[in-house]
C-alpha cells in the first residue's frame, strides 16, 4: 500500500475510495474536521478521469473563465497536501470488497484490511477506459487517439475530433492555436456540450453534423476518415493528420452491485445526505445518482462538503465542524 502499511490495529473515522477531484477535496475536508482519514486510489496517479485530459480546458469551473483539467488536479492536490500527514493517500490500492462487522466495516484491498466507522464512494463509478472507434482496421492507425498528454504532436497539424460532448468540444477549442487546422464531426446536430463553447467552435473550426463515420484508409502514406450525412446521405472523404474520438468511457471493471448498495441508473443511490442504502457508506461525484443530479466536478466537490459534514455531525455530535448544517 506505502511505506507506511496499513492493518486492522488503525481504526478510521472514514476511508475514502478515489482520489479524483471529489476524493482529494473529501480528503481535506476531512482533515479539516479532524476526522482520522484516508484516501485509497485503484491507479498510480491521483486525479481520475482528468488525468487522461490534463491539456483540455475547464469551462465551467467557478472562480475561472477558463482552466486546464491538469492545472486543476494540481491545485486540489496541492490544497491536499497540507494535510497529507493527517489524511495519507494511498495509490496503486485497490478496494475489493467491504464487510460490516458490529460498529464499523472492514474493507479488503490488494494490500491489506482497513478498518473504519464510515466510507465514501468517490470512485466515480469504477475504472474506466474509452470507447473505441467501431470501425475495420482503427486498431492499425497509430495516429488515431482517445485521450491527449500532450498537444505538441499536434502542432501545424490537420485534426479530426469525433463526438459531441464537452471533452470533444473543449478539445477543439484548446486546439485551435496548435493545429493547422481542426474538423469536428458529430452524428446528430445536437450536442452535449456546452452550447457557448459549440457555438464559439461553430466560428473558428469546421463543425460537420449530422455524420456517420463509414471507412478509414490510407493512400499514398496519408489517412483519410470517410463519412456520410446521415439525412442527405452526402458521402466526403476528410484527410486527417491525427484523429481525436471522444465517445465517451466505458466502465473495466465489476458492476456497482458488488458492493451490496442500491444502484440506479447504472450509479450508487443515495440520500439527500449523500448516504447509500447501506448505513454509513456515502457516495459522491460521478459515482451517484439522485433526482437532477448533474455529473459536473463543481457538483462533486460540493457532494464532497455534504458527505463529510454528515460524517462528522454522525460521529461526533458534540464537535463543532468547520461546516454549519
Amino acid at each position: 500500500m506505502s511505506e507506511n502499511q496499513q492493518n486492522l490495529s488503525t481504526l478510521y473515522d472514514v476511508v475514502i475510495i478515489g482520489a479524483g477531484p471529489s476524493g482529494l477535496f473529501a480528503g481535506t475536508l476531512a482533515a479539516m474536521n479532524q476526522l482520522k482519514a484516508c484516501i485509497i486510489e485503484s491507479s498510480s496517479e491521483y486525479g481520475g478521469q482528468l488525468t487522461l485530459y490534463r491539456e483540455k480546458a475547464v469551462y465551467d469551473m467557478p472562480g475561472f473563465s477558463k482552466i486546464l483539467a491538469g492545472d486543476l488536479v494540481k491545485s486540489l492536490y496541492d490544497q491536499y497536501l497540507a494535510y497529507r500527514d493527517k489524511v495519507p493517500l494511498y495509490l496503486n490500492t485497490q478496494a475489493k470488497s467491504v464487510k460490516k462487522e458490529d460498529e464499523y466495516f472492514i474493507l479488503t484491498t490488494d494490500h491489506g484490511e482497513l478498518k473504519t466507522k464510515t466510507m465514501i464512494m468517490a470512485n466515480g463509478g469504477g475504472m474506466f477506459q474509452p470507447r473505441r472507434l467501431d470501425l475495420e482496421h482503427a486498431d492499425e492507425f497509430d495516429n488515431i487517439y482517445y485521450y491527449v498528454q500532450k498537444t505538441d504532436i499536434f502542432k501545424q497539424k490537420d485534426l479530426v475530433i469525433l463526438g459531441g460532448g464537452d471533452s470533444a468540444v473543449d478539445w477543439g477549442l484548446t486546439l485551435l492555436d496548435t493545429a493547422k487546422s481542426v474538423t469536428l464531426i458529430h452524428r446528430r446536430n445536437d450536442f452535449r456540450a456546452h452550447e457557448q463553447n459549440v457555438n464559439l467552435l461553430k466560428e473558428k473550426a469546421t463543425v460537420l453534423t449530422p455524420y456517420q463515420t463509414l471507412e478509414l484508409s490510407k493512400e499514398n502514406e496519408k489517412s483519410f476518415l470517410m463519412i456520410k450525412h446521415a439525412e442527405t446521405n452526402e458521402i466526403q472523404k476528410i484527410k486527417f493528420d491525427h484523429l481525436l474520438v471522444f465517445y465517451g468511457m466505458v466502465p473495466i471493471r465489476e458492476r456497482l452491485d458488488q458492493w451490496g448498495m442500491e444502484v440506479e441508473k447504472n450509479a450508487f443511490k443515495v440520500t439527500c445526505a449523500l448516504e447509500t442504502s447501506v448505513k454509513n457508506i456515502y457516495a459522491i461525484g460521478n459515482s451517484v445518482y439522485y433526482e437532477g443530479k448533474l455529473r459536473m466536478i463543481v457538483t462533486g466537490l460540493g457532494e464532497a462538503a455534504t458527505a463529510v459534514g454528515q460524517i462528522t455531525k454522525t460521529l461526533y455530535p458534540n464537535k463543532m465542524s468547520v461546516f454549519k448544517h
